[in-house]
């Protein structure tokens, strides 16, 4: 498979079955600095919007994909190492994939800056907006999302309101839950206040499953999560684990793969077995020798075993 600078995937998505992610801004350009997130610390933080990576270079990396790599894509996803809302001209992305392909275009936004009309004027021939909305309250919102400077927990909502009134695809809303931060009774009754006031399709229900950026950061078990659920009532879904059959397998370099993979999230093997469509055992010989090299480390996160880039790759 060529390598690509803008693209990754297919990769198995819990929500998106086999989903081609594009990256729109650089690793980490982001509005907030969620301390879950799987990808590390946001390293620039901001509300400006920009053309961070080229229009051109995006649409010709999308059309090379579709023509030469043969393999089943459920979706064209926006979303990767940032927050794709802060690349200005990610309606003309939108509007150039949907000339050249009927497979479906996913946003996966964190939401903050659809306040802006603009951005919602951006995303409207989307197919599918997942919006993320981890807290309700201010405190809560600090706490969890840790936003850019003075950037309030009512504007976020509010540009969520306003969105579902103009979209016509679907609107997917992402709660992820952590114990202790956003659980309590108080803030639930809130967020279900303020799921009626959106009116989103489905509610998806979610915990750290990945290591997370910052160690406290405690997932919720499995009867918790469907405490909530029933809690919410009949849209709300518990997220569930990709159960696909593995994608067809491409000649490639291992190891090489191994580190594109890596650099966008922490996996396990059983997540790059899946991804690659290789048996763990010969993953494991690639895995040992780039452990051996220190350009991957381990990181172990609720009982299980992660492998996770090392900075200096990230970095290269």
């Amino acid at each position: 498979m060529e390598a690509y600078k803008h693209l990754y995937g297919p990769v198995p998505s819990r929500r998106l079955g086999w989903s081609l992610g594009i990256d729109l801004v650089p690793h980490k350009v982001c509005t907030y600095n969620c301390i879950y997130c799987q990808i590390g610390k946001t390293t620039n933080q901001t509300l400006i919007r920009d053309e961070y990576v080229s229009v051109d270079e995006v649409l010709k990396e999308i059309k090379n994909f579709l023509k030469t790599e043969k393999v089943p894509i459920d979706y064209l996803s926006l979303g990767g190492s940032g927050e794709p809302t802060l690349h200005s001209k990610i309606g003309t992305i939108i509007e150039g994939i949907k000339s050249m392909t009927s497979i479906p275009v996913a946003v996966l936004t964190n939401g903050a800056l659809l306040y802006q009309e603009e951005v919602r004027r951006d995303l409207l021939k989307a197919d599918v907006l997942l919006p993320s909305m981890d807290a309700v309250s201010p405190e809560v919102f600090e706490k969890m999302n840790r936003p850019y400077p003075n950037f309030s927990v009512e504007r976020m909502i509010e540009g969520l309101v306003q969105m579902r009134k103009v979209f016509r695809g679907k609107i997917w809303l992402e709660i992820l839950f952590l114990k202790g931060i956003n659980d309590s009774p108080e803030e639930l009754h809130r967020m279900r206040e303020v799921i009626e006031r959106i009116q989103p399709d489905l509610v998806h229900l979610n915990t750290a499953v990945r290591p997370p950026s910052e160690s406290w950061a405690i997932p919720l078990n499995l009867r918790e999560m469907e405490q909530i659920q029933t809690f919410f009532g009949e849209k709300a879904i518990i997220i569930a684990e990709f159960d696909r059959q593995p994608l067809p397998a491409a000649e490639r370099e291992i190891r090489e793969e191994i580190l594109r993979i890596l650099k966008r999230r922490p996996l396990s093997l059983i997540d790059l077995s899946k991804g690659m469509n290789l048996s763990q055992d010969k993953l494991e010989n690639q895995l040992a020798l780039l452990l051996q090299e220190g350009k991957i480390h381990l990181r172990s996160f609720e009982g299980s075993v992660f492998y996770e880039i090392g900075k200096e790759v990230q970095n290269s």
